[in-house]
């Protein structure tokens, strides 16, 4: 089994840290007895030893086997051992004919040896001498496969002797890298013409490779020639010449492109000229050249073209959200001007936004809108001349399923948006915060959910379970205690106002119980007292005076939510809850005196943390008995 056999061989001397563990003593025979318990440092060094020899000798050596004794030159123990791989690639190069093989072995020398990797592996300049001589005679003699690595991606590996040294200058590296390149396209355009240039597309990035065809092609006038053998293809094929088109049309200048593009659509078919649209630059110039065509290569354009984000223009901006939003691609526009919002006009930013929080054309998991372009965007609208806070609150209401990624404690804001204006909606209009509960809960009451208002009833199932969940984040997301203002001083009176028309609210409506529930929790997200014990006065007036055990209930269970997430060591117990109950019990006892409710209301929190310690404690004893 040489497969196998070459695998255990090169595994033993990779260079880096590796475990062993001891085999199982055989129970049904005698020999070997004792084996399989640990090697000396000298045993395990005959072993290595052997396996080098082993794989050095190997009887039929090919591209992997040396490919794979390269990358491990480095690590082993002399150098004639690696001369001696040296010599193995010397007969190797003189007998294969396999153009393939030879250059995929001469890419593995330059990026193991000749690279920024082999300094850093300390592989001395001797071996880099070998290595550059062995990549010369292995050189293939076509200019594709010769410089088909300064291709193969967008970023390229360039050999780190040629860049003068161990320290990496970033813009030196790209100059020169960007001349290798053009030299290497003028010796393969000079020895197989545009052929040669579409062969390279096989194996490397094929914007890349436009991106430097284009000069040559320009150079010697058969830009034409080069599109026209792009557009006709085999569906398999597409997307590669799509790539590079949008790499060769991106480097033409404006007006040689304009022509080009010209020329080609007065006797192309319909999917060529979209196809050739799609692939030149998504910008004003491109457009002006679409509004002379058909109408159903535009529509068919919008509906189809990849939009890449970009700085546009304002005038750019305005128009590919209209023309996007036309088409029915709002995410795809939202994205596209996501670099800069400031470029974005006021209504269109505003229309964008709507349209996005309703749109559901679009296929999911496909131009999801991550939650910092959201908030950003949301960032710029607000404050703008023209913007409501109610126009901000609705849009915060329709996105809060991203904007509460990432929620930290009660005590703090996500990065990002939020929902502020939301919250000072709510903080302003106990009806609201009413109209959100009962989307979430229905009445206890005899009386039935139809007799409602009628602008909280919503008819389509779909619409009303969106909305019911938007209202649940948006009850548990909260942070904004009503009558505060935004330094977070609460104010008594209106703090005391607004429970009472949300608890008349909630009972009118047969909703008493969870309403007094939900606002406990709301209540729960109180600040501090500035230099004295939580909650803040305010909030300690409006429990006293509620003097609800509903609305204890509902207090409790939002300290106990806010915990969060925590985690512990193996052995520590039950810590943690007993630090928060000396921590309750202590404001409990600063609050006795004035506010005997809440004083009550804290000392039953921190008898539940202590319930919680003693079963942490139990949790540790019988984990330690089980291990015995």
């Amino acid at each position: 089994f040489p497969d196998i056999g070459w695998q255990i061989c090169i595994q033993q001397f990779e260079g880096r840290q590796q475990a062993a563990f001891p085999s199982d003593r055989p129970r049904w025979r005698n020999d070997a007895a004792g084996a399989g318990h640990g090697a000396t440092r000298g045993e395990r060094g005959k072993f290595v030893r052997k396996v080098i020899d082993l794989a050095i000798s190997w009887p039929k050596h090919d591209r992997k086997t040396l490919g794979a004794l390269v990358e491990r030159l480095a690590v082993m123990p002399t150098d004639e051992d690696r001369i001696r791989v040296w010599n193995l690639i010397d007969s190797w190069s003189q007998a294969e004919k396999n153009e393939n093989a030879r250059a995929g072995l001469r890419e593995q020398i330059r990026r193991t040896v000749l690279t920024r990797r082999g300094l850093l592996r300390d592989i001395e300049a001797g071996q880099r001498d070998r290595a550059r001589e062995a990549c010369e005679k292995l050189a293939a003699r076509d200019p594709v496969r010769r410089y088909a690595w300064l291709f193969a991606d967008a970023w390229v590996e360039y050999s780190a002797d040629e860049l003068d040294g161990e320290d990496l200058d970033f813009e030196k590296r790209e100059k020169q890298v960007d001349e290798r390149r053009a030299e290497a396209m003028g010796a393969i355009w000079s020895a197989r013409g545009p052929d040669g240039v579409l062969a390279l597309l096989k194996d490397c990035d094929a914007g890349t490779v436009g991106h430097y065809a284009a000069v040559c092609a320009t150079e010697h006038g058969a830009a034409a020639d080069v599109v026209r053998a792009c557009l006709p293809t085999a569906a398999q094929t597409q997307e590669k010449l799509d790539d590079f088109l949008r790499g060769f049309l991106r480097r033409v200048d404006d007006n040689a492109r304009a022509t080009l593009i010209c020329s080609f659509v007065e006797a192309a078919a319909v999917d060529e000229i979209v196809r050739l649209f799609a692939c030149a630059p998504f910008r004003n110039q491109t457009w002006r050249l679409l509004d002379r065509q058909d109408w159903r290569v535009r529509q068919r354009y919008w509906r189809t073209t990849f939009p890449a984000p970009a700085r546009f223009a304002e005038s750019e901006t305005t128009e590919l959200i209209d023309r996007l939003l036309e088409a029915k691609r709002p995410r795809e526009a939202f994205l596209a001007v996501g670099l800069d919002w400031g470029k974005v006009e006021t209504s269109h930013l505003k229309r964008l936004l709507m349209v996005v929080a309703e749109a559901d054309d679009e296929v999911a998991g496909h131009f999801d809108i991550p939650p910092g372009y959201l908030s950003n965007a949301l960032d710029a609208l607000d404050g703008r001349p023209g913007v409501t806070v109610d126009e901000m609150a609705r849009l915060e209401f329709a996105f809060i399923h991203v904007l509460d990624h990432g929620r930290g404690s009660r005590h703090r804001r996500p990065d990002g948006h939020g929902i502020p204006n939301l919250e000072r909606k709510i903080s302003e209009s106990p009806g609201l915060f009413v109209q959100a509960l009962a989307l979430v809960f229905k009445r206890k009451d005899d009386g039935q959910d139809r007799q409602d208002p009628p602008e909280w009833r919503v008819d389509d199932p779909g619409r009303r379970a969106s909305l019911r969940h938007a209202a649940f984040r948006l009850l548990h997301e909260i942070l904004r205690v009503p009558g505060a203002d935004d330094d977070g001083h609460v104010d008594a009176h209106a703090l005391s106002q607004w429970v009472t028309e949300a608890r008349r609210l909630c009972k009118e409506y047969g909703r008493a119980t969870i309403g007094d529930q939900q606002i406990g929790q709301l209540l729960s997200r109180a600040p501090s007292e500035k230099d004295g014990p939580w909650p803040c006065r305010s909030v300690c007036e409006v429990l006293e005076t509620t003097a609800s055990q509903d609305v204890a209930a509902g207090f409790e269970m939002g300290v106990y939510n806010a915990r969060g997430a925590h985690s512990r060591c193996l052995d520590e117990g039950g810590k943690q809850e007993r630090e928060l109950s000396a921590r309750y019990r202590a404001w409990a006892g600063q609050l006795s005196f004035d506010y005997p409710h809440v004083a009550g209301i804290l000392e039953r929190i921190a008898k539940g943390y202590d319930r919680d310690a003693v079963r942490e404690d139990s949790e540790v004893l019988l984990m330690k008995r089980l291990e015995h």
